[in-house]
């Protein structure tokens, strides 16, 4: 076997894992932006799941779909229907408030509600969260702890780069158990991929960083991760495939990070997923870390 087949066998093998955040088009953490405004008005959040569901089903990929709660509230029909065809339902709060912006209590209570009701829709236990725009931070790490206390098994929530938003820079980038106040926490953290640009961390595959770079630089930076025997973690949302959905009203800057080159995103995602293999946050976890799913 040549080099180049043995990396191409190794690439194949591995698996990368494929997460959707399921919110509104008009789910944003920005100041002059108030979700309850909007909801209930009309979008095409139906077909985008149904878009993302097909996707899936016509590549074999698995994936984990980090809802609010207030989503399952709306549409508990797509919850289920998400949960039947074999996903990771997982929690992403109940209203896309930010982390580090609530009390430990109210975050707690936040993720709980979130719980509740996604494990009321699919009979299943949620067993991981994502916080909204990767609101854990350095200032909030200890919040972790509410997971334990919930009995999660995983977080998705922190981004190893960072922004004006969020991120922690120097938090590792390989799946690990995190330490608050010098304990390990009995919970595994599954952090967002990055690379090496200039000497610093960026992200490549999901979100802005998915829509601005060309199809083949992500593909390249996959293909790196998995030739050194790593997983590279896609992230998106349904509003991300569908140019045509309403748009809030956003400063140039933010509106430039939120909406850049979202026509293309529908067709990138199908030629990422043809072109690699993909399962969901809990069955990697299940088959490389131990991790009991039941």
């Amino acid at each position: 076997m040549t080099r180049q087949a043995a990396l191409n066998e190794t690439h194949h093998r591995i698996n990368n894992m494929l997460t959707f955040d399921i919110e509104e088009w008009f789910h944003a953490n920005y100041d002059h932006i108030n979700p309850d405004d909007f909801r209930g008005k009309g979008s095409k959040f139906r077909a985008h799941m149904d878009a993302l569901l097909e996707m899936c089903s016509n590549t074999g990929s698995k994936a984990t779909f980090f809802v609010l709660g207030c989503i399952g509230e709306d549409y508990p029909d797509v919850v289920k229907a998400i949960a039947r065809e074999g996903h990771d339902v997982a929690s992403h709060g109940y209203g896309h408030q930010l982390a580090y912006k609530q009390t430990y209590d109210e975050f707690k209570a936040d993720v709980k509600k979130s719980v509740d009701i996604l494990e009321d829709l699919t009979g299943s236990k949620v067993l991981g969260y994502r916080a909204p725009s990767w609101s854990i931070v350095e200032s909030n790490l200890h919040y972790l702890e509410a997971l334990v206390e919930l009995e999660m098994k995983y977080d998705a929530s922190i981004f190893p780069v960072k922004t004006f938003l969020y991120g922690i820079p120097t938090a590792p980038t390989e799946i690990h158990k995190p330490r608050v106040d010098g304990i390990e926490l009995d919970l595994y953290e599954v952090p967002m991929s990055v690379m090496k640009l200039g000497g610093r961390n960026m992200g490549y595959s999901g979100g802005f960083y998915f829509r601005f770079f060309p199809t083949f630089f992500i593909k390249q930076a996959i293909r790196s991760a998995n030739r050194q025997g790593s997983n590279s973690i896609v992230y998106l949302h349904p509003r991300e495939i569908d140019a045509t959905e309403q748009k809030l009203s956003l400063p140039s800057k933010e509106h430039f990070i939120h909406y850049y080159n979202v026509s293309g995103t529908k067709k990138k995602l199908e030629h990422i997923l043809k072109s690699f293999n993909f399962t969901s946050v809990s069955e990697h976890l299940k088959h490389n870390y131990g991790l009991d799913v039941q």
